[in-house]
């Protein structure tokens, strides 16, 4: 990008905007403000800074930071346009004015995508706007049938990918176009180079993982996880930062590679690990990852008798599926021990949490790229429904206590019922014990194979080569 201002700022400004497309927020803002210490006159430096923080495909927006550094610019809008030297600098330092104005997130994502498509047609042979509109487009799509957004903008990376192999914020955002099974083939080789074109970024490492997860290539999972993690140390320690710098979200997908390798004891010392970590410092981050890893080992490895099934947190700035899944693993474990008592306390818990949150409940997409949100917020529908999935798969298991198998049935049925009306996240799932893959192992109990076949390969669909339906399906193959 062809920027106004002195060479030395410049610099700073260059790798603020590498940063920026990389998804390491926090570090770009930091080069964006070199650069306007070095040159104050430097527009575009605080554009940069003003972007990095909006979060587009996390759902967050830091208002007063983000108007805060468009003010340093100039105190109005007006003269903040006023001070731009080129009608690229005034036209994208407009279009982030729009991010930061009165009104909410989701309308103003959608306000800044019309405005980003204008610039790109305004500006087609300029990667950087095409870049930003592309990613503008997968920021303001309600998800990923509702409108064609995500193909919309593929297409566009791929135009710069096709010119500039290398280009970070191409690979990256045609990773998130395509993180789906029924696409992430077509954003294989972009996985692949992404993480060579941004070393030292721990996100960028870890994106390649989401094309990984969805073909199930469990190997190179761990890899990406195991350089992202890593990555998220050393800038931890170089920086002296505290636990929170630490790379959960890796930590979390390389457990979740382990354990669909059946590496149980590496996936749970990582838990072990969690918990220390959350120990030393429970911010709400550190206890959703711990309360999620948690639960997929479990889940995963049928360990319900480890000490570690009975231990909380506190869960104070958690969102409502990150809480129903502690209370879910609670109730599980109980269940899996024999204890109605604990199945039904934790029954009633998920009841009165989805009644409370209905009443406050908001129709939006899940964050990309997060599957644990950073802080509390209103909850939508998605995990509303999500909440009555564990609820219903509880239901069944205290039915299977009292040796009620119909009911038992019916509750799983309710179950699978309720989950395929949720958007799915591609990653390790959400609803950590897919109700498809409950049911169909049941169903196998029963010497039902066809039906069960029927809901393993509902798992597979969504979660290729997951370990409990590949596992379920050679059972049903077996004779």
């Amino acid at each position: 990008m062809k920027v106004t201002g002195s060479p030395e700022a410049a610099v700073y400004f260059q790798e603020g905007l590498l940063l920026l497309h990389s998804f390491e927020f926090e570090d770009a803002a930091e080069k964006f403000v070199k650069a306007q210490e070095i040159d104050s006159s430097f527009v575009m430096a605080y554009w940069g800074e003003a972007m990095s923080y909006n979060h587009p495909l996390w759902k967050e927006r830091y208002s007063e930071d983000g108007i805060a550094a468009l003010e340093k610019l100039a105190p109005t809008k007006a003269e903040r346009l006023a001070l731009a030297q080129t009608p690229l600098e005034r036209d994208l330092l407009g279009a982030v004015e729009i991010l930061y104005g009165e009104g909410d997130k989701k309308e103003l994502d959608i306000a800044y995508k019309n405005q980003m498509e204008k610039l790109y047609q305004k500006y087609p042979e300029d990667h950087e706007v095409a870049a930003f509109y592309a990613l503008s487009l997968l920021g303001s799509s309600k998800s990923r049938t509702a409108d064609n957004n995500y193909e919309m903008g593929a297409k566009i990376v791929q135009g710069i990918i096709k010119e500039n192999p290398q280009h970070p914020g191409a690979l990256h955002y045609l990773i998130h176009s395509y993180d789906d099974p029924d696409h992430a083939t077509l954003a294989l080789d972009a996985a692949n180079s992404y993480a060579k074109v941004a070393p030292d970024a721990g996100h960028a490492l870890h994106m390649p993982s989401h094309i990984f997860v969805a073909l199930g290539m469990w190997d190179e999972v761990i890899n990406s996880n195991i350089a992202s993690y890593e990555a998220s140390v050393e800038r931890m320690k170089e920086k002296e930062l505290d636990n929170d710098a630490r790379g959960y979200h890796a930590f979390k997908w390389l457990m979740y590679g382990y354990l669909q390798k059946g590496e149980f004891e590496r996936a749970k010392g990582l838990v072990y690990d969690m918990k220390k970590y959350c120990g030393e410092k429970p911010s709400s981050k550190a206890r959703a990852h711990y309360i999620m890893m948690k639960a997929d080992y479990l889940t995963e490895s049928g360990d319900w008798t480890d000490p570690i099934a009975q231990d909380t947190v506190n869960l104070d700035k958690i969102n409502l599926l990150t809480k129903g899944v502690q209370i879910f693993t609670k109730g599980m474990a109980g269940g899996q021990n024999g204890n109605k008592a604990a199945l039904t306390t934790a029954i009633t818990e998920l009841k009165q949490m989805e009644s409370k949150a209905a009443a406050r409940m908001v129709i939006s997409s899940p964050a990309m790229c997060s599957g644990v949100s950073r802080y509390a917020q209103s909850p939508s529908k998605n995990e509303v429904n999500s909440v009555k999935v564990l609820t219903y798969e509880l239901q069944a298991s205290l039915a299977l206590l009292n040796k009620d198998e119909a009911t038992a049935e019916k509750w799983m049925q309710k179950a699978t019922e309720t989950e395929a009306e949720v958007a799915y996240t591609y990653g390790p799932p959400n609803i950590v014990k897919p109700s498809f893959e409950l049911y169909g192992e049941w169903l196998v109990s029963k010497n039902r194979k066809e039906e069960a076949a029927a809901q393993f390969e509902k798992v597979l669909a969504r979660a290729p080569k997951r370990r409990l339906a590949v596992l379920g399906m050679e059972e049903i193959n077996k004779y």
